[in-house]
């Protein structure tokens, strides 16, 4: 395999911010499951106040079930620009990205070990589903994606139709495979957003922008709110009507709004003031497996062992103030070791482990 490691001054700053801001919403949404008292479990008690009713129901409305389609969206297009780049070198893809998802796979692994919401394991695995797609026409690759998105609620009406006689482990298995899924329904829309370039020219993301974010935020907006009020009326993984409701609220509206995340990212980063706030997402953006392995070991290791201490457990409120310094941190961390080094610590050893060789990790006089 002639590949290699895609070096950091070809990385696309557009890509690298949008991987940033979703990995800022990755962390509120996560902070929810990481602390003791869950979010949840918090907000059931008596001690939970409407401040935070308002902050769990916003996080649902705002993360749940869409900061991880933007990541999955990311990461087909990202896939579909190795392989632009393996045809111009004319080297073979295939065993390169098996091999590429086999350590990731393994990466995935050991994070689920400490992590249940380990998300690296799902991407490793459709990866490789990306292959016999990898030359199939956007009719195919659309279809593919609604087809993925459908069948959640498919399931779900299946479910809520057997009643008693369905299986009792469907509430297990309800956020699984809806994650499985949609994740699957967003590689195969990256990879068809990555032939073409789309986030990567302003003027053409520019235009899709103000031809699609108006209609999606009309469809999102009203279908994300359902979503956010039948969780908290236990529809999730429910064998009923409302089980049923939730799954086709998800599917319309959760990756409505990820696309509007997207594209209004995009949009800010092509007017000269916004972008010069934004680019410096794109350094967690450049080190985001690291950062995201990061936020796991200060949420498991750190808040959920010690909450707030004599002040109490860790409150919605409190916990959405936590993820803004948390990532701030994140961020001057990030920006302060790209000037030192090239690469991401576990980008650097995922990548010596992909080439066969660990490539330079120091930053040259020049770099950041």
């Amino acid at each position: 395999m002639t590949a290699a490691p895609t070096a950091p001054e070809q990385r696309i700053a557009s890509l690298d911010v949008l991987r940033g801001a979703a990995l800022f919403g990755v962390l509120l949404e996560n902070l929810q499951h990481f602390v003791r008292p869950s979010y949840e479990a918090f907000v059931a008690s008596p001690a939970a106040s409407d401040l935070d009713r308002m902050a769990l129901w916003g996080i649902r409305f705002a993360c749940d079930n869409k900061v991880y389609l933007l990541f999955s969206f990311l990461f087909g297009y990202g896939v579909a620009l190795q392989l632009l780049r393996s045809a111009a070198e004319s080297s073979r893809f295939a065993p390169l990205h098996l091999w590429r998802m086999g350590i990731l796979l393994l990466i995935g692994l050991g994070h689920s070990l400490v992590w249940d919401g380990d998300i690296l394991t799902t991407y490793a695995i459709l990866g490789v589903l990306l292959l016999p797609l990898r030359g199939a026409p956007w009719p195919v690759l659309r279809a593919a994606a609604l087809l993925c998105l459908a069948l959640p609620a498919l399931a779900a009406a299946g479910l809520a139709a057997l009643g008693d006689a369905g299986p009792r482990q469907a509430a297990e298995l309800a956020y699984p495979i809806r994650q499985a899924c949609f994740a699957l329904a967003m590689f195969a829309l990256g990879l068809a957003a990555g032939r073409t370039g789309l986030l990567t020219n302003p003027a053409a993301a520019t235009a899709a922008a103000h031809r699609l974010v108006g209609p999606a935020l009309w469809i999102g907006i009203p279908a994300n709110a359902a979503a956010a009020w039948l969780v908290g009326r236990g529809a999730q993984g429910s064998a009923s009507a409302l089980g049923v409701l939730l799954e086709v609220a998800t599917a319309v509206g959760a990756p409505a709004l990820a696309f509007v995340y997207a594209f209004a990212c995009v949009s800010a980063l092509d007017r000269p003031r916004l972008r010069a706030r934004l680019l410096p997402l794109g350094a967690v953006g450049r080190t985001a497996l690291s950062n995201y392995l990061l936020q796991t070991a200060i949420g498991i290791g750190v808040l959920a062992r010690t909450g707030l201490g004599p002040l109490g457990p860790i409150t919605p409120p409190v916990g959405c103030a936590l993820a803004v310094a948390i990532f701030a941190l994140q961020v001057v961390a990030s920006r302060w070791w790209l000037r030192r080094f090239r690469f991401g610590p576990v980008e650097w050893l995922w990548r010596g482990a992909t080439y066969g060789a660990l490539p330079a990790l120091r930053a040259g006089p020049h770099s950041g």
